[in-house]
């Protein structure tokens, strides 16, 4: 995997006030009040949705998992499913080959599970090395253009991942630079519209979506129910998103408020997993997910609740 309640209204005026001073206060302010509510709103939907969810989630990737000791109700799996990766491809007039432009690899390693464990089947999407995001900005400031037929393609592996044994929730892993934001827009939307009404749809968040490029923010509403920020592997930019953790300040983007992502190797993440690190009754209600550069162990996966152990049982 590369790579990332308090008054909500409050906060985010409190922390735009800052950035507007005074202009904010004598001509902005009714509209950015109804930005505030209408954010606040979203944020609560997609807490109700996921509400049934468990607080902690152990992500499995390509390896060989054994998770059969944990307990289903203190713990979820979102495993990873599948691999999707957008290759460009041309032909003999510089159109594009729809054949040669999406390959997929599905989940080759075991998965162990117990039947009463949660499950979120993880989708990961991979470009080529030259239009990831290795940083948060488009230098270039084109927009990649795809088919429609390649964003039909995507969402139907999506819609079969959904469907696994045990699955309910689908969760998009996608660092998608920002010339590639439309065509995410577009997938997500027609995600959104196929998978079934009671399927959650969550997706991991470059944690720069979730403080500055908010683009996420354009999404309809209900699009998604949920967007984990992550906190580990953050690359450029990860120093703003940590001074503003480091403040104690809420994320702007309603839809990343619910949730972050950790990794057990990190020393950030381990401080965010004890609590020792910003606001910590800020992030005691918010859903953990847990990366391991290993497999999970019976030993390993207790160490995630250490920290955890009063925000899970809430």
């Amino acid at each position: 995997m590369t790579r990332s309640k308090r008054k909500v209204a409050v906060g985010a005026f409190a922390l735009l006030l800052g950035a507007g001073g005074a202009a904010l206060v004598s001509h902005g302010r009714p509209a950015l009040v109804r930005r505030n509510w209408r954010e606040c709103r979203k944020a609560e939907f997609a807490k109700q949705r996921m509400a049934s969810w468990p607080r902690v989630m152990l992500w499995a990737w390509e390896r060989p998992e054994d998770l059969t000791a944990i307990r289903g109700g203190s713990y979820g799996v979102a495993f990873l499913a599948k691999t999707i990766y957008l290759v460009p491809g041309t032909g003999s007039k510089g159109q594009e080959k729809s054949g040669e432009t999406v390959l997929v690899r599905p989940r080759m390693q075991p998965l162990a599970v117990n039947p009463a464990t949660p499950l979120m089947a993880v989708v990961r999407i991979e470009t080529p090395a030259g239009l990831r995001a290795a940083s948060y900005a488009n230098e270039t400031g084109q927009t990649l253009q795809y088919p429609g037929e390649r964003v039909n393609r995507v969402v139907s592996e999506i819609e079969q991942a959904s469907r696994l044994p045990g699955v309910s929730a689908v969760q998009i892993d996608f660092d998608a630079a920002a010339s590639q934001h439309e065509f995410y827009r577009q997938l997500l939307i027609e995600t959104r519209r196929r998978l079934k009404k009671e399927t959650r749809l969550s997706i991991t968040a470059l944690a720069s979506w979730c403080v500055g490029d908010r683009w996420l923010e354009e999404l309809p509403d209900g699009t998604l129910d949920e967007a984990v920020p992550m906190l580990f592997r953050m690359g450029p930019g990860g120093t703003a998103v940590v001074r503003q953790l480091q403040r104690g300040e809420e994320f702007p983007v309603a839809v990343c408020r619910n949730s972050v992502g950790v990794s057990m190797d990190e020393p950030l993440s381990r401080d965010i997993l004890a609590r020792k690190f910003g606001n910590g009754n800020l992030q005691a209600g918010k859903r953990v997910y847990v990366f391991s550069p290993r497999s999970w162990t019976a030993e390993s996966v207790p160490d995630v609740a250490r920290g955890l152990t009063s925000s899970s049982t809430e």
